[in-house]
C-alpha cells in the first residue's frame, strides 16, 4: 500500500505544478470575425475551401511609445475564409494589426474595410529596394489599413469580385444522365474569363478543389475572352465523368468562373452557392463506333508473351476487370536493369519482327484526313504519370518500332488522362510524328511506352477503335458563338445531340458565326462535303435575299475564305449540303487543315426579332464513306 501511496501523491504533484506552470502563460483575449461582400450588391463573396481561397494576411503592427514597431519584423498570419465568405479568428492578443490580402478572388484596389467596434486607420511605410544585378536603389512606397483589436472585434471587407456567378438552373436530367447548370457571369473588370466549371461533390465545401476527391467530378469549359456584359452559360455533365459514383445519392452541385489577371499568377475561382441535386444513376448503353481491333482479346495471349520483355515479365491477361471483349492485357511498371534511361516504365508491344505478325488489320476504308483512333486504358495513379516527350503511343504497319509508325507524345493528353478507365482520341492525320510510310491496310503493331514513373502504376489496355470523325462541332453550346441578336440554346428542337444555338434578327439581317484555334477537316476540297442543319422559322426573309454560308481558315470573312449561297429553303429545319468543290474562293487560298470560321447570314431588312435562325450539327465527310464506321449515320 505505500508503494501506491507514493505513486499517486508523486502524480498529484506533478499535475499540480503542471497547472501553475501553465498558468504563467497569458492566453489571447481578442479576435475578430466578418464577411467579404461584393461591393455594389451586398451579397457575400463565395469561396473556395481554406487555403484554396482567398487569404487575409495579418502581420502585429503595435508601436511604442516613440512609434517605432514593437516587432520590427513581425511574422505574417494568413486567415482563411469559410466558403459562405464568412470568416473568424479568436486567437490573437489586444493590439494593433496591419491588414492585407492575397490569393484572392476579389479585386484588391478595390477593397474597403469597415468596423463598428474599432477604428481603422490607413499607414504608409517606404522601403529601399536594391536591384541584385545593377546595385541600383529604388524606393517603394506600400499604403496599408491598420485595426485595433480588443475582444472579439466585427471586420467586414467590402470589394468587387473579378466576377459574379448567378445560377439560372441547376439539376439533374434522369433520362440523359446528367447534370445540368445553366449560369450567369458578369465581369465587373476588362479582364478576360478564362474558363467557367460546373464541380459535383458530396461534401457542402464543394469546389473546384474538392469535386469528387480529385478532378474527376468536374466539366470545366474554356472561355478565354473578356465579357463586355452579363453572359449565359450553359454546361452539361455526363455521369461517366465521375470516379467511384454512388447511385441513389444526394449531391452538392456548385458553378464558377475563373477571372484571368495580367501581373496576378493565382487568381481564385468566384462562384455561386453550392445546391443540393439528387442523382439516381442507370446504365447507359452507347452505340460501338468504327472497327474495333481486337488486339487485347485471349486469343492473342502468346503474340503478347513474346513482346513482354520490356514490361518486366509483368504482363499478364485480366479477365475479371476490362471493358469489351472476353479480358485486357495489364502491365506494371518498375525498374529495368538492361537500359538505366528505362530505370521505371511501362513498355507494351506485341511480339516484335519486320515481316509483320498476324493478322494485320485493315483500316484503309476510313478516309485518311478524318481517321481517328480511340485507346480505352485504365491507369491506377495518374499523378505518378511523367507527361513530356519521353512517352509515346505507336502504331505500325512493319510490326517493329521506328518503321512506318505513326506516334502520339503521350504528354499531349495531360489534361485528360486520369484514375481509371479513360477513352483517348487520337487523330492520325495530326499525330505527333510520323516515321516512314505507314500503310492502313496492314496495321499489325501497337505499343505505349512511358520512361522514369514516379513509383509503381498499372496499366491495361482493352479496346482500340478506328473510325471516322466528321463532326467539328455539336452546337450543344453557346460559348463562341455571335448572333445579330443574343444567342441562346434550344433544347427542346434540335437535330442531334444536346441542343441547337439559336438567335433572332435585327433591322439589318440575321447571322450566325463561331470563331475556333482551329479545326483539321476530315476531307479534302475534292470530294468533300459540308453539311450542317439550318432551321429558318420564316423561309422568305432568306429566298431572293442576298445571303451566304461562309467557311475560313482566316479567322475573319473574306480571307483564305469558301463560301456558298444558300440554297431554296423551307420553313422549318433544313438540312444543307455544300461541296467544297463548288465553293467560291475569296481572299487567299483556304487550308482545310486549319479551318477557323463559320458564318451564315441573311441580309433580309424585317423588324427586329421577327425572324429566327438556328443551326446543329457542322459536319465535314468525303463523299463514298462507309456507313458504320463514321461518328454519324445518315
Amino acid at each position: 500500500m505505500k508503494k501506491i501511496f507514493n505513486w499517486v501523491f508523486t502524480l498529484s504533484v506533478a499535475v499540480a505544478l503542471t497547472a501553475c506552470l501553465g498558468d504563467n502563460y497569458q492566453q489571447p483575449d481578442s479576435g475578430f470575425h466578418g464577411g467579404v461582400f461584393d461591393a455594389e450588391t451586398g451579397d457575400l463573396i463565395q469561396q473556395d475551401i481554406g487555403g484554396e481561397g482567398s487569404q487575409i494576411e495579418v502581420l502585429e503592427w503595435t508601436k511604442d511609445s516613440e512609434g517605432n514597431l514593437i516587432y520590427p519584423k513581425p511574422d505574417t498570419r494568413r486567415l482563411n475564409f469559410m466558403t459562405d465568405g464568412n470568416f473568424r479568428d479568436n486567437n490573437f492578443f489586444k493590439g494593433d494589426y496591419r491588414i492585407q490580402f492575397n490569393l484572392t478572388n476579389f479585386n484588391n484596389s478595390t477593397v474597403v474595410l469597415e468596423s463598428k467596434d474599432s477604428d481603422i486607420k490607413e499607414e504608409t511605410i517606404t522601403e529601399d529596394i536594391t536591384n541584385e544585378e545593377t546595385g541600383e536603389v529604388t524606393q517603394k512606397t506600400t499604403t496599408f489599413k491598420v485595426i485595433h483589436l480588443k475582444g472579439d472585434t466585427e471586420m467586414n471587407i467590402k470589394a468587387l469580385p473579378w466576377c459574379r456567378v448567378t445560377v439560372k438552373e441547376i439539376r439533374f436530367d434522369d433520362e440523359k444522365q446528367r447534370v445540368f447548370a445553366q449560369f450567369e457571369v458578369e465581369s465587373t473588370s476588362n479582364n478576360p474569363v478564362e474558363e467557367v466549371g460546373l464541380f459535383c461533390d458530396q461534401s457542402k465545401h464543394v469546389s473546384y478543389s474538392i469535386n469528387n476527391w480529385g478532378d474527376n467530378s468536374s466539366k470545366k469549359v474554356k472561355v478565354g475572352r473578356v465579357l463586355t456584359e452579363p453572359t449565359t452559360f450553359t454546361v452539361k455533365m455526363p455521369l461517366t465523368m465521375f470516379q467511384d459514383k454512388d447511385s441513389d445519392k444526394d449531391y452538392w452541385i456548385r458553378v464558377g468562373a475563373h477571372t484571368k489577371v495580367e501581373g496576378s499568377s493565382d487568381v481564385r475561382w468566384n462562384y455561386a452557392p453550392a445546391q443540393m441535386i439528387h442523382i439516381v444513376m442507370k446504365p447507359v448503353e452507347t452505340k460501338p463506333m468504327g472497327i474495333r481491333w481486337d488486339l487485347f482479346d485471349k486469343k492473342y495471349e502468346e503474340m503478347w508473351q513474346n513482346g513482354k520483355h520490356k514490361s518486366l515479365d509483368q504482363l499478364y491477361f485480366d479477365d475479371k476487370d476490362f471493358k469489351s471483349g472476353d479480358g485486357c492485357y495489364v502491365a506494371v511498371s518498375g525498374p529495368v536493369t538492361e537500359d538505366a534511361g528505362y530505370r521505371f516504365t511501362t513498355y507494351i508491344s506485341p511480339g516484335e519482327g519486320k515481316g509483320g505478325i498476324k493478322p494485320v488489320f485493315d483500316i484503309s476504308s476510313i478516309p485518311e484526313e478524318g481517321c481517328h483512333m480511340q485507346l480505352t486504358m485504365y491507369i491506377s495513379d495518374a499523378t505518378k504519370l511523367k507527361f513530356d516527350e519521353q512517352s509515346q503511343i505507336e502504331i505500325g504497319s512493319n510490326a517493329v518500332f521506328d518503321d512506318e509508325e505513326i506516334c502520339w507524345i503521350f504528354g499531349a493528353f495531360a489534361n485528360q488522362v486520369k484514375n481509371g478507365w479513360q477513352t483517348l482520341d487520337l487523330s492520325l492525320p495530326e499525330a505527333s510524328g510520323k516515321i516512314g510510310t505507314f500503310r492502313p491496310k496492314r496495321v499489325n503493331w501497337f505499343r505505349l511506352y512511358h520512361k522514369d514513373f514516379e513509383g509503381n502504376v498499372t496499366l491495361k489496355f482493352d479496346e482500340i477503335r478506328f473510325y471516322y470523325k466528321t463532326m467539328i462541332e455539336s452546337c450543344d453550346f453557346v460559348d463562341g458563338w455571335a448572333g445579330t441578336a443574343a444567342v441562346t440554346l434550344d433544347e427542346s428542337d434540335c437535330q442531334e445531340g444536346e441542343g441547337a444555338v439559336s438567335t433572332t434578327n435585327n433591322a439589318d439581317g440575321i447571322r450566325l458565326q463561331k470563331t475556333w484555334g482551329k479545326e483539321y477537316l476530315p476531307t479534302t476540297r475534292a470530294g468533300g462535303h459540308f453539311q450542317f442543319w439550318l432551321f429558318v422559322s420564316d423561309a422568305s426573309a432568306f429566298n431572293g435575299v442576298d445571303n451566304q454560308v461562309e467557311i475560313g481558315s482566316g479567322g475573319r470573312a473574306d480571307v483564305n475564305e469558301l463560301h456558298w449561297a444558300l440554297p431554296t429553303l423551307t420553313d422549318g429545319w433544313n438540312k444543307i449540303d455544300l461541296k467544297l468543290e463548288d465553293a467560291i474562293e475569296v481572299g487567299g487560298d483556304f487550308d482545310v487543315r486549319s479551318m477557323n470560321w463559320f458564318r451564315v447570314y441573311s441580309n433580309c431588312k424585317l423588324a427586329a426579332g421577327s425572324v429566327t435562325m438556328k443551326v446543329d450539327r457542322l459536319r465535314f465527310y468525303k463523299e463514298g464513306f462507309k456507313s458504320g464506321i463514321a461518328d454519324f449515320e445518315d
